[in-house]
């Protein structure tokens, strides 16, 4: 039963940290400021398919 409770607590201290940077990405992004770098939510993926959607919004901005 502890190690349940320890899985729930490490994911739960993922999903925290993801909102985190989530909330503070928004916040620079509505603001005009440079925006943080992607953080993945699991280890072994990279940001790069966030960055893909971000520079796709940005090139589209433009265009309109």
């Amino acid at each position: 039963m502890e190690l349940v409770n320890l899985a729930g607590a490490a994911l739960l201290l993922l999903l925290i940290r993801k909102l985190a940077w989530c909330i503070r990405w928004l916040w620079c992004y509505y603001h005009g400021q440079e925006t943080p770098e992607p953080i993945s939510f699991l280890p072994h993926r990279s940001g790069k398919d966030f960055d893909e959607h971000v520079r796709q919004a940005r090139e589209q901005d433009k265009e309109a």
